[in-house]
């Protein structure tokens, strides 16, 4: 069966049925591939999106509760101490008035 260089009318084409060669259809499979794994991709980076989310969540709450633990531990230094500086190193305690 010889082939034919003419190009097929919108009929033809419409009517029946065509392959592929072998490359273009390895190139098809291949694109399918590639975008199902992106997609997998985008889904792992959405969920861990989500985790890193709900750990900054956590660690804003724990941030906050130190900043609290800190204002109350340096209202109760004031009244017993005074306004002052501190000196973490040695311990010692400098009077400001």
């Amino acid at each position: 069966m010889a082939i034919s260089n003419k190009i097929p009318s919108p009929q033809d084409i419409k009517t029946s049925p065509t392959s592929f060669s072998p490359e273009e259809l390895k190139q098809l499979k291949n694109l399918r591939t590639e975008l199902s794994n992106m997609t997998a991709q985008f889904g792992q980076l959405y969920v861990n999106k989500i985790k890193l989310e709900e750990q900054e969540t956590i660690l804003k709450k724990q941030l906050a509760e130190l900043e609290q633990k800190e204002t109350i531990l340096a209202k109760s230094l004031t009244t017993k101490y005074g306004k002052g500086s501190i000196d973490l190193e040695t311990g010692t305690f400098t009077p400001t008035e």
